[in-house]
């Protein structure tokens, strides 16, 4: 099996064309919605891996207090503060999705501008 210095190093001696069809690649492998959904669900899976406990004050005293936006929100009975499986995560309080995110990544990796990238994202660059 290659090792990853092996693979990173055999992709840089790729024409470009090539190197863009492999990154289409891995991002449709990576954004489709299976892949984005699989990304939530270990993402909750690793929030609650050590049992349900607060972010906030490490209680474990914590219940379900409805859905927001289609994600679950929990409540601290101890420090009455609320949550959710991505409080203190990467895309907590993003205004972009996850899968825009992966997409930002894939054009920072080509080496891409923030202005190209944007617009390939689909990111309006110029909102106030």
């Amino acid at each position: 099996m290659p090792s990853i210095k092996s693979i990173l190093t055999d992709i840089q001696t790729l024409p470009l064309n090539q190197v863009e069809e492999l990154l289409s690649y891995l991002e449709e492998f990576l954004v489709s919605n299976s892949q984005v959904e699989q990304i939530y669900e270990d993402v909750k899976e690793f929030r609650f891996s050590k049992g349900k406990v607060c972010p906030h004050c490490s209680s474990e005293l914590i219940s379900k207090n409805g859905k927001y936006n289609g994600k679950q929100r929990y409540i601290c009975k101890d420090c009455k503060r609320t949550f959710t499986d991505f409080t203190n995560s990467a895309v907590y309080r993003s205004k972009k999705s996850l899968d825009k995110w992966l997409k930002y990544a894939k054009c920072m990796i080509m080496g891409l501008s923030i202005r190209k990238s944007a617009k390939i994202v689909g990111i309006n660059i110029y909102q106030e």
